[in-house]
Order: C-alpha cells, then sequence, then structure tokens
C-alpha cells in the first residue's frame, strides 16, 4: 500500500471538500486493509486539518493495531431472591411490576431490577442524614464493600473515576478483559458518608474470544468517520477528549452476543463507537 498517496488524497479531500466526504475517499480505497504502523508526520497532518475545521483533538491517536479477537460476552443474570433479602436485610418486600422492571420500596429503600440483569438502587432515607467528612479511599472502601455484602462485586471492576460530589462522591467501575476496556459494562455509585445513596448497575460476563479473518482499522480511520458527522460538524468548536480501543457489546435484548473491537471516541464528553471491522458507528 503507498501511504503517501493515501495521505495526499486524504489531505486534498480535506481542503477541496469536507471531512465526510474525506472520510468517504479513504474508506473506499483502503478501509479493512491496512495493517501497518501509522507515521507520526501522518498523524500530525492529519490532527492539523481537523484543529482548521473546528475539531480540537486533545489526546494521542493509536498508532497499532492491537487486536483482532471477537469477544462473546453474555450480561450478568441477577438473583433477585439473594439481593432482595440482603439489601432489605431478610425482610419481606413485595414487588411491583413497572414495565419490563421488578420493583421493590420499604423504609425509604427502591431496588429496581430490569430484565433480570439491570439493577438501579436508591436509599432515600440517606439523603437527610447529617453529613460527615469523607476521603477517596473511604469512599471506594464503601462503595466495594456494598457491592461485596449485597454479591454484586466481581473481581473484573476497575475504578474509572471518582469525582466529588457536595458532600460525598460519584464513582464508576468499568470491566477490562486484556487490557482493554469491555462495554458496556458498568456501575455507577453516589456515596457519601452515610453509604451508598443510589447505584446502577449492567454488568457483562466474557465467555469466548475469537479472532476475527479480516484485520480491524487504524484509530485514523475512525477519527475521521466521528468527526465527518453532521451533528459534530455542525457544533463545531469541538474537541476530541479520548480515543481507546475497547470491546464493544450492543445487544439491547439478547443475553449473549459478539462483543466487537470498536474505537471509543469522546467528543465534548460524548462517546462514540466505531465498529473496528465494518465501519459501522454508533452511540
Amino acid at each position: 500500500m503507498d501511504w503517501g498517496r493515501a495521505k495526499t488524497i486524504l489531505i486534498v479531500a480535506f481542503i477541496i471538500t469536507n471531512i465526510f466526504l474525506a472520510y468517504n475517499v479513504w474508506e473506499a480505497k483502503y478501509y479493512g486493509h491496512r495493517n501497518e504502523r501509522i507515521s507520526d508526520d501522518s498523524i500530525r497532518e492529519v490532527v492539523e486539518i481537523l484543529g482548521q475545521r473546528g475539531i480540537q483533538v486533545n489526546t494521542p491517536i493509536p498508532r497499532d493495531i492491537y487486536t483482532d479477537e471477537i469477544l462473546t460476552a453474555r450480561y450478568t443474570e441477577i438473583d433477585a431472591a439473594e439481593l432482595i433479602k440482603t439489601v432489605y436485610q431478610g425482610k419481606d418486600v413485595f414487588p411491583g411490576a413497572k414495565g419490563d422492571s421488578i420493583r421493590y420500596s420499604e423504609d425509604g429503600i427502591v431496588l429496581e431490577i430490569k430484565n433480570n440483569r439491570e439493577v438501579f438502587y436508591n436509599n432515600l432515607s440517606l439523603r437527610n442524614q447529617p453529613k460527615g467528612n469523607l476521603t477517596e479511599e473511604q469512599a471506594v472502601d464503601i462503595a466495594e464493600n456494598y457491592l461485596r455484602e449485597n454479591g454484586l462485586y466481581k473481581p473484573t471492576m476497575t475504578i474509572d473515576s471518582v469525582v466529588p460530589n457536595g458532600d460525598g462522591y460519584l464513582l464508576s467501575f468499568l470491566q477490562k478483559y486484556k487490557d482493554k476496556l469491555l462495554e458496556v459494562s458498568v456501575v455507577e455509585m453516589e456515596v457519601t458518608s452515610g453509604g451508598v445513596n443510589s447505584m446502577h448497575m449492567l454488568w457483562l460476563d466474557p465467555v469466548k474470544a475469537e479472532r476475527s479473518r479480516k484485520k480491524i482499522s487504524h484509530a485514523v480511520d475512525a477519527l475521521i468517520k466521528v468527526a465527518g458527522q453532521k451533528e459534530i460538524l455542525k457544533r463545531v468548536p469541538v474537541e476530541i477528549d479520548s480515543i481507546r480501543l475497547v470491546h464493544y457489546f450492543d445487544w439491547k435484548t439478547a443475553r449473549e452476543g459478539e462483543a466487537f473491537p470498536a474505537w471509543r471516541i469522546c467528543v465534548d464528553g460524548e462517546a462514540y463507537y466505531v465498529n473496528a471491522l465494518s465501519g459501522q458507528i454508533s452511540k
């Protein structure tokens, strides 16, 4: 492959037309067939052109292909009976139906289990309690202990962020598989000195991994495709906050399915996922 020619086509397309057209030219000729390392000069030129278009790239762009694995994953099934027993400390709590969810409420604690896999928890009784000083480390301990006590903790849970929030913290746990995030697998919690105020959990369990016959695209391909989205071009200037390769599970109703390698590109805090095999983009 003549990378110099590809780079020239890209630059000319950006200057003469627009970012979206540039991607179409790039994709039609080269998408899915390159497996070499992109040069630093080429990356800098793309970043410069995007900057001229009002799209500021504030994160390093990966230069190598890291994996071509397709991961099969399944949603963690929630044992509702056990969870109710621990959350409500053995009290008899009667469920109420709410669409595809089962909802429980007792003593200011509201627990909702959706599709036997997604958990929403709110402890309203903690809202009016006196607040105490809480360190970041203590907040993490409270969150992890809560998960363990309720049989929800997974060894693969990785702290993604701990953000101050009033007298407490907002915590986010993500999951890694072979050093890459498995998305969307998440636990989000609001913690104060009184305990866990709220929690949302939707977790995935890896089942098996297989090699794809097709090589994945470069991060530059995904970046150009995201930059060419009309909704982004309409609101420039924007900033690219992060670019990373993840395993992306996009099955809304199936219990089990494939998590494809995807480039996760965050634009002004909003995540876009570009399937690194097909080029399909989703949010």
